[in-house]
């Protein structure tokens, strides 16, 4: 919006969406799809969005997209939309074993508690690393992402960006 772009229409959608097509073909044309939804709500739209002529549009999702994933033949329905990550699980984390390797021996870093497993190692590495981090213009690499700190010592994070291929 702040570099002349425009909204062309906002949809509500519900946990088993409806049939939306009438609503999104008042939006054929747009550039790109904003999904604020979980997977489940995601292969449910992901037709629609085709059918409405929006399948070729960049498609953008939160990372709430995962929630309800896991199953490659019905995250076909996914590919193409891109979703911000942690960095573990999209590239690996050094100081890490694997997301998947360690979720096999480890169960509080297995789904959605993985994202939590992350958040603590790299609260770990921000205190053990904090003059590097304050120092480094490049940012300090975690697991949840690159890690930063602004003018007034928050820390900020650039995640990782994914994109579903192949379910």
């Amino acid at each position: 919006i702040e570099r002349g772009g425009k909204i062309a229409t906002t949809l509500s959608v519900g946990d088993a969406p409806a049939n939306l097509g009438a609503q999104l073909r008042q939006a054929a044309g747009a550039d790109a799809v904003f999904l604020a939804v979980k997977g489940t709500q995601a292969r449910m739209l992901a037709p629609q969005l085709a059918l409405a002529g929006l399948g070729g549009a960049t498609r953008v999702g939160t990372s709430q997209l995962l929630s309800g994933t896991g199953k490659s033949e019905e995250d076909m329905a996914l590919d193409g939309i891109a979703f911000p990550n942690e960095a573990w699980a999209a590239r690996g984390a050094a100081g890490l074993p694997a997301a998947s390797e360690l979720a096999a021996t480890l169960p509080t870093a297995r789904g959605a508690a993985a994202r939590l497993f992350a958040f603590g190692f790299d609260a770990w590495k921000i205190t053990a690393y904090m003059e590097k981090l304050a120092n480094s213009g490049n940012g300090l690499p975690g697991a949840t992402g690159t890690l930063h700190l602004d003018g007034f010592g928050n820390v900020l994070r650039t995640p990782a960006w994914s994109t579903f291929r192949s379910g």
